[in-house]
Formats: C-alpha cells, sequence, structure tokens
C-alpha cells in the first residue's frame, strides 16, 4: 500500500524522460511511479488536486537562513514609508524596552529606500544613550553602528587601523561616520556572538516555516560558523537541534565559512591539512542536513561599491580613488586567497566562491580552475556564488570544468538601478548574467541571498524572465532574460545538479524524494508578470506536508 498519491493534478516534472503526467504515487517518502502504474494501486491517503500544478520542490542555491530567521524576530526596518524619521522611531523604542548596556539590533536598512541617506550619528546616540546599535544593512556587506558600538570594539582607539578586507568609514576630518564595512564588521559581530542555540533554533523554525509556505523543499547555506557571515562556532549543532525537534521545514546544505577549517594533522599521504575536526568535510551528512563546499569571500557587493572591479566604479568620488577604493577592494591579499583556495579543495572542500566583481570574477574562475586541474574533480561541484559581473572570455571555460554560478534574478527590483549607476552604461551588460550561463551549458543554480532580497521562489523565478528593475528598466542586458522553463529549471534541476543532489532531487521522477510544490495554476501557461502571484497550495518533503491548504 503506498502512503500517498495525488490524483488529477497537472504534472511538471522537469524530467526530460517524462516531461508531463496526471497522478503521482508515494512510498517511505520517495516517489514510485505515475500515471497507470501507481493510478489503480491503494494508498493510504488519495487527493484529487483538480487540476493544480505539481513541480519538484523549489531549491534556493545561496541564502542566509538563520540571518533571516533571526531578522524575523528583531527590529526590521526594510523600505518604512515614513522614511528615516520612522526608522528612528522603530530603533528609539527598541531602546525603551533593551536595559542599559545591552545590544540594540536591527537589519533591512536599504539606501535605495531611503534616497540614498545614511542614518545619522550623532541622531543614533541621542535615541540610544549608551546602548549599543548593530543596524545591518539589507546586503549585509555593510552595517550602521553608533558611538557607543564604535567605543567597544576599539574603533575609536588612538591609532586603530582598518582590517584587511573592511573599513570605518570616516568623513573628511577623519571622524567616524558610523558607517562599517565588509570585514569591519566582524568587530562588532564578535561582541554580540556567539548567539545560543535556542535562539538560532527559533530562528531557523521561523525561517523554514517561511520557505515551506513558499514551496521551497531545501536550501544553501551560505556561511555558517565563522567569518562576519556565522553566528556560532557551534552552528551545524543548532541545525541538528532544529532537526531534532522537527523545526527544520526544508532540506539544508550548510556551507562552512573558509573561516571555520583549521589546521588539521593527518597522515601525509592523506592530504588533508585543513578541516574540520574528525576530518567532517564537504559531503558529510544525510537528506536532510549535509555539509556542503566551504564559503570564500573574494570582494564585496556592487550595493556598496565593495565589489572588486577591473576598473573604477562610474561613480567613485576623487576621496575614494584617492584611497584606493575607487574599485572596490579584495577581502584578503589575492595571494593569500589563492593559498586559502588551493589548501581547502586539496584537503577535500568543495568550494563556493564568492565574487561579485569582475576583477574578483577573473581570480575565482582562476584560482577554481587551477585548484580542479591539480587535484581532480570533485563529486559536488565547484561553484562562484554571485557572479554578478562576468565577460564572455570565461563561459566556456566555466562550462568545460563544471563550475556553477548562483546569480540572483530578484536583485533586480531591489538594487538594479543602483547596479546601472554604480558600474556605467559600457559595463551594464555584465551585470547578473543568466541566458549567457545557459546557452554556454554552465549550471545556473537559482538563489535568492535572503533576507539581502525578496527571496519567495517564485518572485525569483519571475525575474529571471522578466529582469525588471523599480524604475521599470531591464537589469542589464534584456538578452539576458530566461524563458520561463529555463528559470523554473534554474531552481529545480539544476539547483539540485549544483549541490550534487541530482541523483535524489530536483525532478520527478520515480526513485527520487518525493519534494514538491503544488500551485494553484501553471507558471508555463500564466502571464509571466503574474507568476510571483501563484498561490501555493501544498508543499511536501519526501511526501510529509511542511505546508497546505488542502
Amino acid at each position: 500500500m503506498l502512503d500517498l498519491i495525488l490524483d488529477d493534478a497537472v504534472i511538471r516534472t522537469m524530467d526530460d524522460d517524462r516531461p508531463r503526467a496526471r497522478t503521482v504515487g508515494i512510498w517511505r517518502g520517495r516517489i514510485v511511479g505515475f500515471d497507470d502504474d501507481v493510478r489503480s494501486l491503494n494508498a493510504r491517503r488519495r487527493l484529487k488536486l483538480h487540476g493544480a500544478t505539481v513541480l519538484p520542490g523549489f531549491h534556493d542555491a545561496h541564502c542566509h537562513t538563520a540571518w533571516y530567521g533571526l531578522t524575523l524576530a528583531g527590529v526590521d526596518v526594510t523600505a518604512l514609508p515614513g522614511g528615516l524619521p520612522e526608522v528612528y522611531e522603530k530603533i528609539q523604542a527598541a531602546a525603551a524596552r533593551t536595559p542599559e548596556g545591552d545590544w540594540i539590533q536591527a537589519a533591512g536598512y536599504g539606501l535605495r529606500d531611503y534616497d540614498g541617506q545614511y542614518p545619522d550619528l550623532a541622531t543614533l546616540d541621542r535615541i540610544t544613550g549608551d546602548r549599543p546599535l548593530f543596524l545591518r544593512q539589507q546586503s549585509g556587506h555593510t552595517s550602521f553602528v553608533n558611538t557607543a558600538a564604535m567605543r567597544l570594539a576599539g574603533m575609536l582607539e588612538p591609532g586603530f587601523r582598518d582590517p584587511e578586507g573592511g573599513r570605518v568609514v570616516r568623513d573628511a576630518a577623519g571622524n567616524p561616520t558610523g558607517l562599517i564595512e565588509e570585514t569591519a564588521q566582524e568587530l562588532v559581530q564578535d561582541l554580540i556572538r556567539p548567539y545560543s542555540l535556542l535562539s538560532l533554533v527559533d530562528a531557523l523554525d521561523r525561517a523554514t516555516s517561511a520557505y515551506a509556505a513558499e514551496g521551497i523543499t531545501s536550501f544553501g547555506e551560505a556561511g555558517i560558523a565563522a567569518g562576519w557571515i556565522g553566528h556560532s562556532p557551534i552552528e551545524l549543532h543548532a541545525y541538528q537541534l532544529a532537526r531534532e525537534a522537527g523545526s527544520l521545514h526544508a532540506r539544508a546544505q550548510l556551507m562552512p565559512s573558509v573561516d571555520a577549517l583549521h589546521a588539521v594533522t593527518a597522515h601525509a599521504h592523506d592530504d588533508m591539512t585543513r578541516g574540520l575536526d574528525l576530518g567532517l568535510r564537504t559531503g558529510f551528512g544525510d537528506e536532510w542536513l549535509r555539509i556542503g563546499p566551504a564559503k570564500v569571500f573574494l570582494d564585496g557587493a556592487l550595493s556598496s561599491e565593495t565589489a572588486a572591479l577591473r576598473e573604477p566604479y562610474a561613480t567613485a568620488t576623487q576621496a575614494g580613488r584617492a584611497a584606493g577604493t575607487a574599485s572596490g577592494y579584495l577581502q584578503e591579499d589575492e595571494q593569500h586567497l589563492r593559498r586559502t583556495i588551493l589548501e581547502a579543495y586539496r584537503s577535500g572542500w568543495s568550494l563556493a566562491v564568492h565574487a561579485i566583481g569582475d576583477r574578483a570574477v577573473d581570480l575565482a574562475v582562476a584560482h577554481l580552475v587551477e585548484a580542479q586541474e591539480t587535484f581532480g574533480r570533485r563529486r559536488v561541484p565547484n561553484r562562484i556564488e554571485h557572479a554578478g559581473m562576468l565577460h564572455d572570455e570565461h563561459l566556456a571555460t566555466l562550462a568545460a570544468h563544471g563550475i556553477a554560478v548562483t546569480p540572483q534574478a530578484a536583485f533586480a527590483q531591489n538594487i538594479g538601478d543602483a547596479m546601472h549607476r554604480s558600474v556605467g552604461p559600457d559595463r551594464r551588460c555584465l551585470l547578473y548574467r543568466a541566458r549567457s550561463f545557459v546557452d554556454a551549458g554552465v549550471m545556473l543554480a537559482g538563489s535568492s541571498d535572503r533576507p539581502c532580497a525578496d527571496g519567495t521562489a517564485l518572485r525569483g523565478i519571475q525575474a529571471f524572465v522578466d529582469r525588471l528593475t523599480a524604475s521599470g528598466d531591464i537589469m542589464g542586458d534584456a538578452a539576458e532574460r530566461l524563458t520561463v522553463e529555463q528559470a523554473l529549471t534554474a531552481y529545480t534541476r539544476t539547483a539540485a545538479e549544483a549541490a550534487g543532489d541530482a541523483a535524489d532531487k530536483g525532478t520527478l521522477t520515480a526513485g527520487k524524494l518525493a519534494d514538491m510544490v503544488v500551485l494553484a495554476d501553471d507558471p508555463l501557461t500564466v502571464d509571466p508578470a503574474t507568476i510571483h502571484d501563484i498561490p501555493v497550495v501544498a508543499t511536501l518533503a519526501g511526501g510529509e506536508f511542511t505546508h497546505t491548504t488542502l
């Protein structure tokens, strides 16, 4: 007897060998067959879907789930209609309920939402008093802090020097403005972290409940345990606890920050010099919780103009040129980054290399190719996270070496117009490409970078198709738009391939995991401008409902 039969559905399997079906049968968490193979069988539960569309569960290949869950419980200042005055009001209200000396944490600030204005340090100091403030910008690559926070972090000490790969931004007189960039954030975050296991489990429950309601059944957690992206050195433990408590509602591939890897003493013939204790590496785990590639940051973000470009930003100021930051900057010395990538890869780790600016992408391609040619290919593909500005010369190389990319189409709405201004008209064609990757045979995995952008999978799919910015422009080049089928493939089949999970996920195929999303309408037949609005009727992971309105 089967566990579940879904009948009277428009089933789009994303499997070229059997693209359509009407009925699917599930037993012990996996698909056993379709249509006539299962229709006459008995099942503990049988549901008629009345023409609803069934697709493989959506897979967000690059997001920040613990961070997102924490923001859902914190002070959210995302696009407040009252502008900066409302931001100040929310922070002041938070200060009023925060014990003296405790941290005030807020997130979601986006310059585009506040006419390019930064919060005023004097105002922040007045409304927060002695309570240190950490206000994270939506990109995660910059933050605002008050004087109390800077004092605790040692940023006001005589002789203070910016850390490698980061900056405490100062005004013309040399005074800190409250804006801190990239690795400089760690000086503040290290005063807050580690987060407790209980707070992280609660965050994962909130975040993955939202994922399930959006049809997401798998995700890649892009950076845990260390660096400015991590929340606790025992962050993996929080994921295990969440799973044991039934609070993990989607399958997770966890990418440890490369900063979490440490020297290990193994046999000389084992080629493992850097890793995690017990020899854990990429691939360890099971269908619900698995260790993925190590996350390596090469540069920053275009939204903060810290991504490393070949040439200066179109908006670069004289001060930026004088400070040597007109083209952005790398997170570490170039040779140090190369050694980090090669040593981690040699030690058995696949790599997810954050590279947004074209200079950083150049280095990512070169170092990953060198690693693979020296030490061989891995079962879990290497990846370039974001690949925000990539030149034609790299397309064939990525395809030939099986290196995946995760560009975020959802950035179009959030920061597309600002990125156009930052890079200028001659380079906008390089921004977050998509169709060029597909046409060249490069693995293009759908992802959101949530909470840096709208993480709704259907929104990401629509954004791949229309690439519309807030002003109605098209991000980058209109030729980079995908068809709806290509966009669905990115969020299902190719995302699974990029995670090394194609044998179990990504298509609805007999023998694979019964991870599915049920939609009220068919993305392939509706007006593409309405894909984002299609209701998610149900989500199943391993044949069990993680969300349902049935």
